[in-house]
């Protein structure tokens, strides 16, 4: 399936970047009869949801140190790459234990613990209202990105139009208390699904926008592992050529006109057509400030994240055992929220606010919320030999610099206070821990090669025709990086959009031709 590009041949396109919207572009360039190579620059393929084994004391347990959900995967997208995606109907919902025997929330589906009365009403009035904007969102995914009000009008049930556009220009709180949640611990669960792998706060404009997103992510299910291996194999399936372990040094304008790429070799390879995963920055290193429209760098410099968030990845001997809950019930299979202050439940979104307001005056949250994933339990084949577990940790609003210290003095101090706030959830975990590693966004920003560690690349408070395009300014070079989807969450979405804008140009180009030619 590898091969090494040796530049003698010109080919269609390029795809630069091996994770999912690489994949999916280059799959959809594919099938439409295009000599297609993809190149990556690591011996991995997959992007920042690729499986790892990052652990020195288990070498050969499986983790997920980037993404560790999938996020929504849009209704055609199995159609568009020629083949049946592993996407269950079966809505995995979430968990959220508090440190008190028998004190829990339980979501899944149309199974609801510890969430009664007004809540369980309120909840189930904004899971319809979200749902039904949702399934008719679902052509909209993969189709051309134009604004809200056109998405709404195109789209959305009359009725619901007003309430899509306004939830997508609000905040979560004002959405949450448009239906008078009143539970701490069900609004700071919701509010962490939304916004936890972005920046934003819990009233920022758009907020409502990544609830939207995740809500209709959690509508279906896929495991991160064999979504994975499914688009993989779709893209070997169309013919796609892989070159991995191939860094781009470069990617060569001449005029304004993109030629192809430099490896890192030396090697040149000619496309007619560049497209880039990399993330908008990154892209512009890539290329040189000095080839972009003025206002593209002004817009992507607006844009620039000020943070993101950290990981901390667990080898551990055994599955926690939760003090609210240490029966197996599932739990393992959902989203877990440690969410700080639960016990005193009153005080839990008053603590969800004041650690975004320290990590936006540069410090680490003294008392974060996390949320917890176990892609073991989802997908056993990534045990080791010893049955062992690996834990993925997601913890919000982690600013890229700190006032007065920096990550590499502060990073087994936090380590050590992450483990801190779990044990008091799941007893004796800290016990059964093999080994940690905390990724915070510089050391994330290294390992993936994403600015800043953003792995979003945007914020999902900004949706459809407010992201970044397929085109660039530049012409026969464009983009399928995460930034330029309808939303960051959605799986592939930005890789369809900028393969069909490909072929639409190649095939305008080769009309011209043709037309020339009988001339």
């Amino acid at each position: 399936m590898t091969a090494h590009l040796s530049g003698g041949e010109e080919l269609d396109a390029v795809v630069v970047g091996g994770g999912w919207n690489g994949l999916v572009c280059a799959t959809v360039l594919a099938r439409s009869g295009l000599a297609v190579a993809l190149v990556e620059e690591t011996l991995a393929l997959g992007g920042a949801h690729r499986v790892e084994q990052p652990f020195a004391n288990a070498p050969r347990l499986g983790a997920l140190v980037g993404q560790h959900r999938a996020g929504l995967v849009p209704p055609d997208l199995g159609a568009r790459l020629g083949m049946a995606l592993p996407v269950t109907s079966a809505a995995p919902g979430f968990f959220v234990p508090t440190p008190v025997p028998g004190r829990f929330l339980f979501a899944g589906g149309d199974h609801l613990t510890g969430i009664e009365g007004a809540d369980a009403a309120a909840l189930a009035a904004m899971d319809a209202e979200l749902g039904a904007i949702a399934a008719d969102l679902g052509p909209a995914w993969t189709r051309p990105a134009f604004e809200l009000e056109e998405i709404a009008a195109r789209h959305v049930r009359p009725e619901l139009r007003a309430a899509f556009v306004g939830l997508s220009r609000g905040s979560f709180a004002a959405y949450a208390a448009r239906f008078g949640l009143e539970s701490g611990l069900l609004r700071g669960a919701l509010a962490i699904e939304a916004l936890a792998d972005g920046f934003a706060s819990l009233d920022a404009p758009g907020g409502g926008a990544a609830l939207l997103v995740r809500h209709a992510a959690r509508r279906t299910t896929a495991s991160v592992p064999a979504l994975g291996r499914a688009l993989v194999e779709a893209a070997r399936a169309a013919g796609v050529r892989f070159s991995v372990g191939q860094p781009v040094a470069q990617i060569v304008v001449d005029g304004n006109n993109a030629s192809g790429i430099l490896l890192a070799d030396g090697t040149f390879q000619r496309a007619a057509a560049v497209v880039s995963s990399a993330d908008p920055w990154r892209l512009r290193a890539l290329v040189g400030a000095d080839r972009f429209p003025a206002d593209h760098t002004r817009r992507i410099d607006a844009l620039l994240p000020i943070g993101g968030f950290a990981k901390l990845t667990l080898a551990v001997t055994a599955l926690p055992r939760f003090a609210a809950l240490p029966d197996a019930h599932g739990q393992h299979a959902r989203t877990t929220f440690l969410l700080p202050a639960a016990a005193g439940e009153d005080d839990t979104v008053r603590a969800i606010v004041r650690a975004h307001a320290e990590a936006m005056a540069g410090h680490v949250p003294v008392a974060p919320a996390i949320a917890c994933v176990t892609p073991t339990a989802e997908d056993p084949s990534l045990q080791d030999p010893e049955g062992r577990h690996s834990l993925s940790l997601l913890v919000p609003w982690m600013p890229y610099d700190l006032v007065g210290t920096t990550w590499a003095a502060e990073e087994e101090r936090f380590t050590e206070a992450l483990l801190d706030v779990i044990e008091p959830f799941a007893p004796g975990l800290r016990a059964s821990v093999v080994e940690a590693i905390l990724w915070h966004p510089k050391k994330l920003e290294s390992h993936f090669g994403t600015t800043r560690g953003f792995l979003g690349q945007l914020d999902d408070t900004m949706l459809f025709g407010d992201r970044l395009r397929a085109t660039t300014g530049v012409n026969g070079l464009y983009s399928c990086a995460a930034a330029c989807g309808p939303a960051a969450g959605v799986v592939g979405a930005a890789g369809v959009a900028a393969a069909e804008r490909v072929i639409e140009d190649l095939e305008l180009a080769l009309e011209r031709t043709e037309l020339g030619v009988h001339r």
